[in-house]
């Protein structure tokens, strides 16, 4: 039976499959559209889904986690952009002869919504280069970072600037 605020498990069926035409996309992006490349994209877009039913539990899922699809080209220009930007830093550091890092840990506080929300920035912050998902307890995202000395909580913020509108909660700057 399904109740007013919670969809049914073949809505959240439907929505998760309505991302395997995105995330193909984003894989014939990565892979440059190489067709040898198609098996191995099918069998990861198939686990990200997988993985994104079992990361948001169905009895979570309500309207902090509905995906608002007019959010996702600003999300996906950000997302691009960063990996761009990213790729080209961490090649300067390869090249250096100095190899310039200070790697460290660093915990945030996030004021993303529990659930879908927080997954997703640890997984954004964890695929741009630099930065690796360490652990998400309640809304402490802890990652590994290659140089401390960057602002780090400035591209976090900046990400989930992003990513909160994509679950239809604004996520203002500190100081705001």
């Amino acid at each position: 039976m399904r109740t007013g605020s919670h969809p049914t498990r073949r809505t959240i069926i439907q929505r998760e499959l309505r991302l395997t035409p995105l995330l193909l996309a984003l894989w014939w992006v990565m892979s440059d559209g190489a067709p040898d490349g198609w098996a191995f994209g099918v069998a990861a877009v198939t686990l990200s889904l997988a993985a994104l039913h079992i990361a948001a539990p169905l009895q979570s899922r309500h309207a902090q986690n509905a995906l608002r699809w007019t959010a996702i080209p600003a999300f996906a220009w950000f997302f691009l952009g960063r990996s761009l930007l990213a790729g080209l830093d961490v090649a300067r550091r390869t090249l250096s002869p100095a190899m310039p890092l200070s790697p460290a840990i660093v915990r945030y506080p996030t004021e993303l919504p529990p659930g879908r929300a927080r997954v997703l920035l640890v997984a954004t912050l964890t695929l741009l280069p630099g930065s690796l998902g360490v652990d998400l307890d309640e809304n402490l995202v802890t990652l590994h970072v290659l140089d401390v000395r960057a602002d780090i909580e400035r591209d976090i913020r900046i990400a989930e600037q992003f990513i909160g509108p994509l679950f239809a909660r604004p996520v203002l700057a500190s100081g705001s």
